[in-house]
């Protein structure tokens, strides 16, 4: 399971089931699967994602602060008065135009963030159905892309403050978007191995993707690393196609570079294998690969990281997976 984040303000943590009633110290539920019962409580968020083998299906994110939640700008939040964890659903209905659709998101997302005091955001996740559905610049993901692309952009000098972010397609019909900011910024960091989304060609769409490839975050006694979802790819370009085994490698060189560019930003001599993971997530496209690239994860990523394996489609059509996740940097105390 994944571990606790130490010396921060909340904590992460997974279990099989979620609480009948949320404590007053959640500041987020989500619940992975399908076919799930009705919640009422605003700080739930289903993802329609199966989990695969023996995943737990629900993240608790906990404060060890007094937590207030609500609901403004049609997202539900909760803030404890150093970090902001909020959700927007849109249903189907809704996304007839995705690109109008996803720069109203955005801008109701920065309002938030700016009212309630904490301009600073570190990860979005984002969950839509039939993300590689149309041809061309028509794709679902595309007309996302140039919609986030169009709100970030009223901004100077954008791309040097952008988040780490996550885009799979789930089951369900409509779009589910949550993120956490904070009061102060973390830093960007990109990798050297791969061109920046914000920088990619033509190709790729209408506007590139705006998010970094990982948010460096100093929190009071330790520092964090959250990993955008990160896929087999070098430069621009998909890599291994067909193979997931060696796309999951590629993705590991990924996460490693990720990690040695924030340790050289942070002066520390110390590689991927020094940072302790504090969860992963593992997209997979087909199901059926699960049982392969079983015996590979902790030769890849350490035998005692906690991984959550699920069933989503991918933003590239090309691609089988790809993985995010939280680390802690050496030297933080515990």
């Amino acid at each position: 399971m994944p571990q606790s984040l130490p010396n921060c303000s909340y904590r992460v943590s997974y279990a099989q089931s979620a609480p009948a009633k949320l404590p007053d110290s959640t500041l987020a539920c989500v619940r992975f699967g399908r076919g799930l019962p009705p919640a009422d409580d605003p700080r739930v968020i289903d993802v329609d994602l199966e989990p695969l083998g023996a995943s737990p299906p629900v993240e608790l994110w906990d404060s060890v602060l007094p937590v207030t939640h609500g609901e403004q700008e049609g997202f539900s939040y909760a803030e404890n008065g150093e970090v902001l964890f909020g959700c927007l659903r849109l249903p189907e209905a809704e996304l007839a135009h995705m690109d109008h659709a996803a720069f109203r998101a955005y801008v109701r997302m920065d309002r938030l963030m700016q009212k309630l005091g904490y301009p600073c955001w570190l990860r979005v996740w984002i969950y839509m159905a039939d993300i590689t559905q149309g041809e061309g610049d028509a794709e679902r993901y595309r007309q996302f892309s140039l919609g986030r692309h169009r709100a970030l952009s009223l901004k100077p000098g954008f791309e040097q403050n952008l988040p780490a972010a996550t885009a799979i397609g789930s089951h369900d019909s409509g779009l589910v978007i949550y993120f956490i900011a904070a009061k102060s910024p973390g830093m960007q960091v990109e990798n050297p191995r791969t061109v920046s989304a914000f920088r990619y060609p033509r190709e790729y769409g209408p506007r590139s993707p705006s998010f970094s490839r990982a948010t460096l975050k100093h929190w009071a006694n330790t520092t964090h690393l959250y990993v955008s979802g990160t896929a087999s790819i070098v430069g621009h370009e998909s890599r291994h196609l067909g193979d997931p085994a060696r796309q999951l490698q590629e993705v590991r060189d990924n996460i490693r570079a990720l990690a040695q560019t924030a340790l050289g930003a942070e002066g520390q001599g110390h590689d991927l294998a020094d940072c302790r993971p504090l969860g992963l997530n593992l997209y997979l496209r087909e199901r059926r690969m699960i049982d392969s690239l079983r015996p590979l994860l902790p030769q890849l990523f350490g035998a005692d990281t906690p991984i959550l394996c699920l069933e989503g489609d991918i933003c590239r059509k090309d691609l089988l997976l790809e993985v995010e996740g939280i680390y802690a940097l050496p030297g933080d105390a515990a």
